[in-house]
């Protein structure tokens, strides 16, 4: 496992910690790593692109829905909620909507940041093809997929992964100046099942 965990986080030590003692996190990563095979033609992209985006989201809201309960209850305290009295002091809704806001913004960071983060676990696919393709199959970053890796590279030429490779950089910075994910993800998927 400890060997798992730091070759395929690439030397972070706190996402080698994450997978190696998260089996659910472990999953989400064989999912997302079985997505560049899947990839046949557009419906099949369109299905991975979707499937990409819902494993975000869905991790996004996992992270953030306790933290956001325990927040909103935290202000509403300080503000007097369940308090003998008059109640809530003035101004407590408008903080508790301010917070709502931030607690979205926050959301959309994470989906974003999960998103970013499995474009460069299906870079390290395309990685390992192009070291396949390159005759050095001795580094692979995906050793559970070798079988799978050295039959796509045999069926593709070095200059597809590249612009693979490429095409899944220009998404990263696509969803870093705030493109809509799914079109973004969708736009790559369409590039990768080529």
């Amino acid at each position: 496992m400890a060997d798992f965990a730091a070759r395929v986080s690439q030397g972070h030590i706190g996402r080698a910690r994450y997978l190696a003692n998260n089996e659910s996190v472990r999953n989400t990563r064989t999912t997302i790593m079985a997505l560049p095979l899947t990839l046949k033609g557009i419906s099949s992209a369109f299905a991975a692109a979707q499937t990409l985006v819902d494993l975000a989201t869905e991790q996004a809201n996992q992270a953030s829905d306790e933290r956001n309960e325990k927040e909103i209850n935290d202000l509403s305290l300080a503000y007097g909620k369940g308090a003998t009295g008059r109640g809530m002091a003035s101004g407590a809704s408008k903080a508790i909507k301010e917070l709502e806001k931030e607690q979205k913004t926050r959301s959309t960071r994470m989906v974003r940041d999960g998103l970013d983060a499995a474009l460069l676990d299906i870079a390290t696919f395309y990685r390992d093809v192009m070291m396949v393709q390159a005759g050095s199959s001795d580094a692979l970053i995906n050793k559970e997929l070798e079988n799978e890796i050295n039959a796509y590279a045999a069926n593709n030429k070095p200059a597809t992964t590249i612009n693979k490779i490429n095409a899944i950089m220009a998404a990263r910075t696509n969803l870093g100046h705030n493109a809509a994910p799914l079109l973004t993800i969708e736009a790559l998927m369409c590039v990768l099942a080529r």
